[in-house]
C-alpha cells in the first residue's frame, strides 16, 4: 500500500528586523554619495540613452564631423531601416545628446556641447 500524499508544510523563516551588529556603528557617519538623486538620474539617462551599440556610433559618427550631418548620411553608413534609425536619433534627442535643425525637406544632426559632461565627469571621478 502506497501512502497518501502527505502535504509537507513549511514554516517560514524568521526574518532579523534592525540591528545585527549591536549598538556600535560600523561606519563612520558623513559619507555621502557625490551625486544627488537628481544628478545621478539625468546621468543615468544620458547612461540609458547611449547603452545601444548603434546609439554610440551614431553619437561617435556625429562628433567626429564638425557642424551638421544630413539623416541621409546617418542612415548611408548603418545596415538597417530607415524607420530603426530614426527610433534610435529620436531617443538621442529626446535624452539631450543631440539636436537637429531642418533645411528644406532634410533633417541635420548634431552633437549638442556638452551634453555628454556629466557622463565624462562620472567616468573621471571614478576612475581616480
Amino acid at each position: 500500500m502506497e501512502p497518501e500524499n502527505e502535504v509537507i508544510q513549511i514554516k517560514p523563516r524568521k526574518r532579523r528586523v534592525g540591528k545585527t551588529g549591536g549598538d556600535i556603528a560600523c561606519c563612520s557617519p558623513g559619507i555621502h554619495p557625490s551625486l544627488n538623486t537628481q544628478e545621478a538620474s539625468d546621468v543615468a539617462n544620458l547612461l540609458r540613452a547611449l547603452a545601444d551599440p548603434t546609439r554610440v556610433q551614431i553619437v561617435t559618427l556625429l562628433a567626429e564631423r564638425p557642424g551638421e550631418v544630413c539623416v541621409c548620411d546617418i542612415t548611408g553608413n548603418f545596415d538597417l531601416d530607415q524607420s530603426t534609425i530614426s527610433h534610435h536619433l529620436r531617443l538621442l534627442r529626446q535624452a539631450g545628446i543631440i539636436d537637429a535643425v531642418r533645411h528644406g525637406v532634410w533633417v541635420y544632426y548634431f552633437l549638442r556641447e556638452g551634453a555628454l559632461s556629466p557622463v565624462l565627469r562620472l567616468l573621471q571621478q571614478l576612475e581616480r
